[in-house]
């Protein structure tokens, strides 16, 4: 684990684990569709069902081990622009804006209801002047998609449609950029946060230039069938593989980073 002084997470208890899970059973027999909750400083407003919200909810914090990894990989480094991509209720958008990570904070949700979850939580904080937030996916070309959403079980499911992942039942049409035209930044820090189910290999595509162009550090999560395939597109960029956390396959071209 990083040391205190470059952590980006507080740890939580035992203790503390068990008073919130009473608190969250509590808040569902009041009738408490929806309710907030304190986690690593911040706000968030949590639903019984979804994945993510229980695990803010019961555990005060979303996939701990990566934010370890993260903070022990980067030492208290900083960066120009942190990269949310596929940002769902914003719980690394949120982080890396009230921990002074990046000097701007862009989050893409292209799925209406995470993003309302989203925009919610950053009214919570008093961070809506902190984080860009875009409503379009990214993708290798302009244009539309169909994209599905998720289940209330896990609304992070949500996905583009393609020929190997064809649209299931909720859908909503997006529109998809090439993040290299949208976005012109060179010579940059940045971070690059990527969750996007099964679109990685699109997204990645169509910001080639400013992965080339910039010192990168690049999270993306990516699940079993494709890993190495990731590995050979990404080190063909310029960049060293860190390291694998659960999903999420960790690379940097940054030289003092190892």
């Amino acid at each position: 684990m990083a040391s205190a002084e470059h952590s980006l997470r507080e740890p939580v208890g035992s203790l503390e684990r068990a008073l919130r899970a009473t608190r969250a059973r509590m808040m569902r027999l009041l009738g408490r569709r929806e309710f907030t909750v304190e986690a690593q400083g911040l706000k968030f407003v949590v639903g019984h069902d979804d994945l993510i919200d229980q695990r803010i909810a019961r555990e005060g914090a979303w996939e701990a081990e990566q934010f370890d990894f993260i903070a022990e990989k980067i030492g208290g480094q900083r960066f120009d622009v942190f990269l949310d991509i596929g940002a769902n209720c914003g719980f690394y958008s949120l982080i890396a804006a009230s921990k002074k990570l990046a000097s701007e904070v862009i989050a893409f949700e292209p799925d209406p209801g995470n993003r309302m979850r989203l925009v919610r939580n950053l009214e919570a904080n008093g961070l809506t002047e902190e984080v860009w937030v875009l409503d379009y996916a990214l993708g290798d070309k302009t244009g539309e998609v169909m994209l599905t959403e998720g289940s209330v079980w896990n609304r992070g499911e949500s996905y583009i449609a393609q020929d190997k992942m064809p649209a299931g039942e909720k859908t909503h049409k997006v529109r998809t950029v090439r993040f290299d035209d949208e976005f012109k930044i060179k010579g940059k820090r940045v971070y690059v946060k990527m969750d996007v189910e099964g679109y990685e290999f699109h997204a990645l595509a169509g910001m080639e230039r400013t992965l080339k162009e910039n010192s990168g550090f690049l999270q993306i999560e990516i699940f079993a069938d494709d890993p190495e395939k990731l590995k050979a597109r990404v080190t063909a960029l310029g960049y060293r593989y860190l390291g694998q956390v659960e999903f999420d396959h960790f690379f940097t071209n940054i030289v003092d980073i190892e």
